[in-house]
């Protein structure tokens, strides 16, 4: 099971397009703190990506796999249900009285 935060990652990396450097990851993602064993974790997962550059100043760049890219669609996708406003989201909630000898709504 996914935590919270490598399901942010997933969507971040969904969202970018194209691999990015750690730290625009955490500002995407709207992460503060250290990722690393969440990077590794993923990537042992083969969900994500990681790469080094050659040159100076030497960052990792991190994307998505493509099984990796299949799993932040699905979240996605589960993400856009939960928030949906269908039968099973109603907005509205009545509230009883509990003083009132009727229960009538306010």
């Amino acid at each position: 099971m996914l935590s919270i935060t490598q399901q942010k990652i997933l969507l971040a990396l969904l969202r970018a397009e194209k691999p990015i450097t750690v730290r625009k990851l955490m500002e995407y993602a709207g992460i503060q703190y250290n990722i690393k064993h969440h990077l590794e974790y993923l990537s042992s997962l083969n969900l994500i990506k990681v790469d080094c550059e050659d040159e100076f100043p030497r960052r990792k760049l991190v994307a998505l796999t493509d099984r990796g890219r299949a799993i932040a669609n699905l979240i996605k996708e589960i993400d856009s249900l939960l928030n949906s406003g269908g039968p099973a989201n109603e907005k509205e909630v009545a509230v009883y009285s509990i003083s009132s000898r009727e229960n009538t709504p306010r």
